[in-house]
């Protein structure tokens, strides 16, 4: 197996691009099914954007960050691949707003992607201010897991509770407009399926993705 990256680098470079298209078409999947979710289920498209899409479209993150770490034993990658991810994700709002034609994108998106985005900021702070003390002092390094990393969970799982409850008046504004208008033919476990398949497709990738992205590395 570890001969497939034993090849020039033009071919790794395939390899990325290839691997790229996957997770794009997955992707794609990924988000269809997760509207058809959040119509269905009455959870609103706020929280489920949240909670689903945003899930499954880091599974390539979680997917290079675990293969990063186990598979190749390079835990600058997986950092990188995390941190970068949230700064590229800032870049495709930008570029989402020159496809978008009916004035500025974030004029069209409910207040709750503002307590997302604080929450976000908050949650970022605290592991940039993580990586700085372990990196500062030693004085943790004999512990087996971070307590650090143990606030950034729980500040995440906090931050998923209160995304949903100020999401709740959103949800009950749309609801008589949106439920069963779009997807009224839609079936949730067809839905529910294939958000499992793509998703499955993505952390497939997405391990072959940091063994490429390492091969490409040291090349």
């Amino acid at each position: 197996m570890a001969n497939l990256w034993d090849v020039p680098i033009a071919v790794l470079w395939t390899y990325l691009a290839a691997t790229a298209g996957v997770i794009l078409i997955a992707s794609w999947f990924l988000a269809k099914s997760a509207d058809v979710m959040a119509e269905k289920t009455g959870l609103g498209r706020s929280f489920a954007g949240v909670v689903l899409l945003a899930t499954a479209t880091s599974l390539p993150e979680l997917g290079t960050g675990v293969s990063s770490i186990v598979l190749v034993d390079a835990p600058d990658l997986a950092a990188g691949d995390a941190f970068g991810s949230s700064v590229f994700n800032l870049l495709i709002i930008g570029l989402l707003d020159l496809y978008w034609r009916n004035g500025p994108i974030l004029n069209a998106v409910g207040t709750t992607s503002v307590v997302v985005g604080v929450l976000g900021i908050a949650v970022i702070a605290t592991a940039v201010v993580a990586t700085f003390i372990h990196g500062a002092t030693s004085s943790l390094s004999s512990w087996p897991l971070s307590p650090l990393s143990i606030l950034v969970l729980l500040m995440f799982l906090a931050a998923m509770l209160l995304i949903y409850h100020h999401d709740k008046p959103e949800k009950k504004a749309s609801a008589s407009e949106s439920e069963g208008v779009r997807y009224a033919g839609a079936s949730l476990p067809k839905a529910v399926l294939a958000y499992a398949v793509s998703a499955t497709v993505v952390v497939i990738a997405a391990i072959w993705l940091s063994k490429t992205g390492d091969a490409i590395a040291k090349e």
